[in-house]
């Protein structure tokens, strides 16, 4: 029962936790001691005042304090304890804000079923540098699913992934194809969502980006671009590129991730059926989040997003530049 709940934030405050042992292939050992400063007396050391900090914490009620789920936010910060602690306070402030977007994550529901059938987005492997590289599809969305459905499968994958350690430690790279795209698939969500969508991106949720590399935007897209982007935060700015033609897209795989459909030799459909059992082996852990509570009234103070009203739409903006 002590692994349970350490697992699915039942105690805050367990008397005992499981031993942490790092597992990963050397290369990652390299990257997280370069990179990140983590050895085993520094990643001990930031548990311990990370678990404490918890601890003594009033706002946060119930909260995972196994290793895996700190060390997303403690590799995240470079092992800054004080840093990693706000990152986690954003993270459940962005929960606790929006449940309708982040609660019952549950990969079976015939609605994510559906999506995942669709498959807009794919684990294609970790690289020679040992990051985990994904690949979407955003033309493989349905226009006719609603903008919450997305959003919440985006949130899905994110939460599944960030328990995978070679994912902490390594980071991802990551590819979007926009081809097949039209406004429909675009004009359903608002300017809300869109601010909203990019703060878990780049600041709420716990992601190392090394690059982001994305092709084929629709022209009539473009100023939802840079108003998405004016969201992110600089740094993650910096790691966007975008190319007019698949082709120099294409140019980002490495060649054993390279799927048949790109020009490669790897068959897309192990990577989906791999991608998609990770996914279900996280499932409870995911659904398990839900316990974890703050005090939305106080944190909701640490929300600074520009009031925008939540129904000002994609399709509003596009069709008023068009008209220009």
């Amino acid at each position: 029962m002590a692994s349970a709940q350490l697992a699915y934030g039942v105690d805050k405050c367990p008397e005992t936790y499981d031993e942490y042992s790092f597992t990963l292939p050397e290369l990652y050992r390299h990257v997280a001691k370069e990179e990140l400063r983590e050895d085993d007396d520094v990643r001990e050391k930031a548990f311990s005042e990370m678990r404490q900090w918890i601890a003594d914490n009033p706002h946060i009620r119930k909260c995972r304090t196994d290793a895996k789920f700190l060390l997303r936010f403690l590799r995240f910060c470079q092992f800054s304890v004080p840093m990693a602690c706000e990152a986690l306070e954003r993270y459940l402030t962005l929960r606790a804000l929006y449940p309708s977007w982040f609660t019952n994550l549950d990969c079976t529901e015939p609605v994510m079923q559906e999506i995942l059938d669709n498959e807009p987005f794919m684990h294609l492997g970790q690289d020679a540098a040992g990051r985990a590289v994904f690949l979407v599809r955003f033309g493989q969305f349905q226009s006719e699913q609603s903008s919450l459905q997305d959003i919440r499968y985006i949130a899905l994958v994110l939460e599944s992934v960030l328990e995978w350690e070679e994912l902490q430690v390594g980071g991802l790279q990551v590819l979007v194809d926009y081809s097949g795209c039209s406004m429909s698939h675009f004009e359903k969500f608002s300017i809300h969502e869109l601010q909203v969508g990019m703060d878990m991106y780049s600041r709420s949720y716990p992601l190392r980006y090394a690059a982001i590399h994305a092709a084929k935007l629709p022209k009539f897209a473009l100023p939802l671009l840079d108003t998405f982007l004016s969201f992110a935060n600089p740094k993650m700015r910096e790691k966007i590129q975008c190319y007019a033609t698949v082709d120099d897209l294409g140019k980002h795989f490495e060649t054993p991730l390279k799927p048949s459909t790109y020009g490669g030799s790897a068959e897309f459909s192990e990577m989906s059926r791999a991608f998609r059992k990770r996914l279900e082996e996280q499932r409870q852990i995911v659904l398990g989040l839900d316990r974890m509570e703050v005090d939305v009234d106080y944190y909701a103070s640490m929300w600074n997003l520009e009031e925008i009203p939540e129904e000002v739409s994609v399709g509003v903006m596009l069709k008023q530049i068009n008209m220009k």
